[in-house]
């Protein structure tokens, strides 16, 4: 079957490819990265549902790319893998910009630029981009010929509809994350500033610091705040699911302004036993 180009397609059969490649990139993130190496299920997604869009985009791209070089095999793979490359760079940046977080990191990969992309997930991708081309695309055209136009028309809407609410109960949890994160290192440099003269505190962080806070409001309670120890009990007993939800999908993740709190809380989680390749 000859293989259409991407931009020759109508936008909602064209919508409905990058929907089936995001969802063949969250399969693939869940089995090689949750079934084969954390051995239980993870959503790897960035949202709700199981969807990767950084695939989707990349496999977007490379049909972007000349006809000619859709039968062939070396100039393929070499260019699914420069091209793919490029977008996981490109979102990497972009959403560090915008969330103020590195949703993963490659730094401890041999060949890695800037930890945003390494050499092996290019070869993958080159190799992803092979099986794209040559072996699903030609399959998602005879299903999307089969479907018609009504088909595909209504199937776009709804799960552009879908994707929008997913979207925007995504981005409302990010921004309670980063305020989660806020409340914790300002409450953590709140200690500091009352109780750093003592010699009785110590910490590094927030948690540290209120422990010892807490352990010496047994010896001398009158001389505390009520409502600081009401503060520092209920930040030792809470669970922050939320940010916690994010750590488990994106173990490698680091944020930007708030390192030291995240690291913390990845200890904890730890010691909770909570189940996750959390990594400092």
């Amino acid at each position: 079957m000859e293989v259409v180009p991407i931009f020759q397609l109508p936008s909602q059969a064209a919508f409905l490819i990058f929907i089936m490649f995001s969802v063949i990139g969250w399969c693939s993130e869940v089995l090689y990265v949750g079934i084969f190496h954390e051995h239980k299920f993870v959503n790897r997604g960035f949202l709700h549902g199981p969807l990767c869009p950084v695939y989707g985009f990349g496999g977007v791209v490379i049909l972007l790319l000349p006809k000619d070089l859709y039968s062939t095999w070396v100039p393929l793979f070499f260019a699914s893998m420069i091209l793919c490359t490029i977008v996981e760079y490109f979102v990497s940046w972009l959403m560090e910009k915008m969330f103020h977080a590195r949703w993963w990191d490659y730094s401890h990969y041999k060949l890695n630029i800037n930890g945003r992309v390494c050499a092996l997930n290019s070869v993958l991708f080159g190799f992803l981009g092979l099986g794209i081309i040559r072996f699903v695309y030609p399959q998602i055209i005879r299903l999307l010929n089969w479907m018609g136009s009504f088909a595909i028309a209504a199937s776009a809407h709804i799960i552009a509809a879908l994707l929008t609410v997913d979207v925007i109960v995504t981005v409302k949890r990010l921004v309670d994350f980063n305020t989660t994160m806020e409340k914790l290192k300002n409450f953590g440099e709140s200690l500091s500033d009352h109780y750093g003269h003592e010699e009785w505190f110590r910490g590094t962080s927030v948690y540290e610091m209120a422990s010892s806070v807490k352990e010496h409001a047994q010896v001398e309670w009158e001389k505390f705040s009520q409502s600081v120890l009401e503060r520092i009990e209920q930040l030792m007993e809470k669970r922050h699911r939320n940010v916690e939800s994010f750590i488990n999908r994106f173990p490698t993740m680091k944020s930007i302004h708030y390192q030291k709190e995240m690291d913390e809380l990845k200890s904890r989680m730890k010691a909770r036993g909570v189940k996750s390749q959390v990594k400092k």
